[in-house]
């Protein structure tokens, strides 16, 4: 049994905070030397002093988006949530960047409050931790958070997947995708399915028209500069023979030919009886 004579004191345990810091354009966090997974984001502005015009994912240390990076001029507010697989330690990562100008008649400093902060610990728990949100003061349209260059480079490549699960779509097909674009960052994406021509607006997870999988699925992953890559996922379940409407068509060509057949055979019978 430990006894503690008069005088005696137990020191707390240091506890090591992330630290995001919200500074001219760009959007970092310091791990402290822990390895971390998962951040979720949710900022402030006040209306009056500045706008955000918008906000990027160009060179982000995150690897999927489940919120990608977004600004509501609505609730004035900047949104964001994402994943890191395997986890990251790093002393300057880039969570995001945006860009800014004056609201009113410039030149007055603006920063962003804190509505809420999330980190989970890469240690197979999905642990939170400890998060200080650091927000330096800046004049709006001071800040240079665009590329140095332009970008000319279309999105990573990326593999889409095909799965089905009762929680998601009720239990439909659907496919999942995700890329990165280290410049500009990802703006959105657009799927295609089999003899579709039209591009539709896409988040993942999409629920798949064709059900059968019997149908080529096309995905394009767009970034902010207007480059593009396309991704193409044959049909699981090709379909057998030629379409409904290929059958139909040559069934009448068939008959055609046929009638035309008789049609030469008669009269070239009547003619020789006259």
């Amino acid at each position: 049994m430990l006894a503690c004579v008069a005088g005696c004191f137990f020191a707390a345990m240091p506890v090591r905070a992330a630290v995001i810091t919200v500074s001219s354009g760009t959007i970092s966090i310091d791990t402290q030397g822990q390895s971390v997974n998962a951040i979720e984001l949710h900022l402030s502005f006040d209306p009056g002093k500045v706008a955000v015009t918008g906000v990027y994912d160009g060179g982000s240390i995150i690897d999927f988006w489940v919120e990608p990076p977004s600004v509501s001029n609505a609730s004035h507010t900047i949104d964001l949530a994402g994943i890191i697989p395997g986890g990251l330690t790093t002393s300057d990562g880039r969570i995001a960047s945006f860009t800014a100008v004056p609201a009113g008649p410039g030149g007055i400093p603006a920063s962003f409050g804190t509505v809420s902060a999330k980190v989970l610990l890469n240690d197979g728990k999905g642990t939170p931790a400890t998060v200080a949100v650091v927000s330096t003061p800046f004049v709006p349209g001071t800040q240079t958070s665009s590329p140095p260059v332009p970008d000319i480079t279309p999105p990573d490549p990326f593999v889409p997947q095909i799965g089905r699960d009762p929680a998601v779509f009720g239990g439909a097909w659907f496919v999942a995708f995700s890329t990165t674009d280290p410049q500009s960052g990802i703006n959105h994406y657009e799927i295609m399915e089999g003899s579709d021509t039209v591009w539709h607006a896409a988040v993942s997870p999409y629920r798949l028209s064709d059900q059968s999988l019997s149908s080529n699925i096309y995905i394009r992953a767009v970034d902010n500069a207007g480059n593009f890559r396309i991704v193409e996922l044959p049909a699981a379940h090709p379909r057998t023979g030629a379409p409904a409407a290929d059958r139909i068509a040559v069934f009448i060509a068939a008959c055609a030919i046929l009638w035309i057949g008789i049609f030469a055979i008669v009269w070239m019978w009547t003619r020789r009886r006259h």
